[in-house]
């Protein structure tokens, strides 16, 4: 090995012994021994102390045999884990935002705790062969399945108008009590009943006993039809926002005076 010859040529050079080489630079003669006959090799601390023992430079001796200092270290490979996540974050910060982009640590602690639980799965998914295309329908039928299913109860409250929603449309309906008769039930539990029952899609025998019968609430429906009063209502939820085009392409189509004739008359 060319770093044991040079060893030995530079210490015959200077005149010493191995015993001598090994009380001038600390290092054990056996070891001396084995990197003179190339059978170790020397670690580069172990070679400058060589070296500066024959007082020669450390190129005398590892020149030719490819034996490099090691390089210094970048700050990013002595770092802790938690430091490079965290710089990371708040790099990603202000290439969003700018600077300066200052984030509460609670909210970096929380970033930091949802990318090391994301690494699991992302390392999956870089292992896994499929397509891409069918790794993402698989991952969205997983999402589809794993979430939560909205109760019914739920629904009611989501989609019951608010007060200020009614207020916009309820000049649109007559009185519930016209003075003869019995008074009718209150025009926005049967509008709210009807909005379940279109957005739903479950046929009338479904509905939720909250709003009442729900012959009731579709018979009030057939009336206003045939009144022309829902035909109104249903242009201003549109105008309103209450509405979307579809839910009322839905209302338009699958409904008909026969429907409420089915339901009964039961207003």
């Amino acid at each position: 090995m060319t770093t044991g010859r040079d060893i030995r040529a530079l210490r015959r050079q200077r005149g010493l012994t191995l015993d001598e080489l090994s009380a001038l630079s600390g290092v054990h003669r056996d070891d001396l021994g084995g990197y003179e006959r190339g059978e170790i090799t020397p670690r580069p601390e172990t070679v400058r102390k060589i070296a500066a023992a024959l007082d020669a430079p450390i190129a005398a001796i590892r020149d030719g045999v490819g034996w490099t200092e090691p390089r210094p270290e970048e700050s990013w490979e002595t770092a802790g884990e938690e430091t490079l996540l965290r710089e990371g974050i708040l790099e990603s910060a202000r290439a969003f935002w700018g600077e300066p982009a200052a984030l509460p640590e609670e909210d970096i602690r929380a970033l930091m705790a949802s990318i090391r639980a994301s690494v699991p799965a992302l390392i999956e998914h870089m292992r896994d062969p499929r397509p891409e295309e069918e790794i993402t329908r698989a991952l969205l039928a997983e999402l589809n399945a794993s979430a939560p299913e909205e109760d019914q109860e739920d629904r009611v409250r989501r989609w019951a108008l608010t007060d200020e929603q009614w207020e916009r449309l309820r000049d649109l309906f007559p009185p519930e009590n016209s003075g003869r008769g019995r008074a009718l039930k209150s025009n926005r539990l049967m509008l709210d009943g009807i909005l379940y029952w279109l957005r739903s899609g479950e046929p009338w025998a479904a509905l939720p006993t909250c709003f009442g019968r729900s012959r009731c609430v579709a018979g009030r429906l057939a009336l206003w039809q045939r009144t022309g009063v829902w035909r109104q209502a249903l242009a201003r939820m549109l105008a309103e926002g209450i509405l979307r085009e579809t839910d009322a392409a839905v209302a338009l189509e699958q409904f008909s005076a026969e429907d409420g004739k089915e339901a009964g008359t039961d207003f």
